[in-house]
């Protein structure tokens, strides 16, 4: 397993519930690595590892995750690169911090000319005329707004987690669609 991680050339994530640094990582300015931090630099340093936010945003401060029983925030979540990869990485981004107490952290990446990572999600076309999908995605807002009625109160918390919920309605129906399709191509080929 170590062989395999020192030559680590793809990116990778972690959750160390600790911070790097208790000035720049903590909303309450502590002094001290915390529980463990001290871990994430010698992890790094020791494999040859780029923690891909703060390289990139060296003096800002930004948090992925919320205590609410302590009232702090933190910045615990790490997008981690070998050297050589951290020379593509374009944009790491912190997004904010709206269903659970963490945030969402992206990085795009550029290969040989081809950017990786996390473009915007487009609805598929080929839906917009499906009168059975249109049948579907009500029934999918009907049960959605069923099980959370009691967060009807919160209208950030409802409308962020209803498109969540919903865009997976859509993907799924979408992969079944293209399934159904493809298996029946293949039956077609096969007389």
């Amino acid at each position: 397993i170590d062989s395999c991680i020192l030559s680590l050339t793809f990116p990778s994530c972690w959750d160390f519930n600790a911070v790097v640094d208790s000035f720049m990582d903590r909303s309450l300015r502590t002094l001290g690595w915390g529980a463990g931090g001290r871990t994430v630099p010698d992890y790094c340093e020791s494999l040859g590892l780029v923690g891909t936010w703060r390289a990139l945003h060296p003096g800002e401060r930004d948090y992925s995750h919320i205590s609410r029983a302590h009232a702090t925030m933190s910045r615990i979540d790490y997008l981690l690169v070998s050297q050589d990869l951290f020379q593509s990485v374009e944009r790491v981004h912190m997004g904010p911090i709206q269903v659970s107490d963490h945030a969402w952290v992206s990085m795009d990446i550029t290969l040989g000319g081809r950017r990786l990572g996390a473009g915007p999600w487009r609805f598929p076309r080929d839906l917009y005329e499906d009168v059975g999908f249109a049948t579907f995605l009500k029934e999918q807002w009907r049960l959605y707004s069923l099980d959370n009625a009691e967060h009807v109160a919160d209208p950030i918390l409802f409308w962020e987690a209803a498109k969540a919920v919903l865009r997976g309605s859509v993907i799924s129906y979408s992969v079944h669609r293209r399934k159904t399709r493809d298996a029946w191509i293949l039956r077609l080929e096969g007389l």
